[in-house]
């Protein structure tokens, strides 16, 4: 893994050459997030038609997985510093 994109991760900062791909990304997670929950055309449908609850459902799930795979990313991470000798988790890495 690049350190340069862990580290502008844990400053919320996307790399330069990936902006392009931020809001086609999330756009794709959020269809693939609606269908898992039964709605299949939530592209398509007019999201003022749906319950909060339904939209809510929606943002809740993608924040969840997005939060355990940023779990799982600092865990390998940090696995990966105790490996290689490199405790020091006080330090900019």
């Amino acid at each position: 893994m690049r350190k340069d994109l862990v580290k502008s991760a844990a400053n919320g900062l996307v790399p330069k050459d990936l902006e392009p791909y931020v809001k086609p990304a999330l756009e794709q997670f959020k269809n693939e997030m609606a269908a898992e929950l039964g709605m299949p055309d939530y592209d398509t449908i007019d999201k003022g038609e749906l319950p909060s609850r339904m939209n809510g459902k929606v943002g809740g799930n993608m924040t969840h997985k997005m939060v355990s795979f940023a779990e799982a990313v600092l865990a390998w991470n940090y696995r990966q510093q105790l490996e290689s000798g490199n405790n020091d988790e006080g330090a900019d890495t």
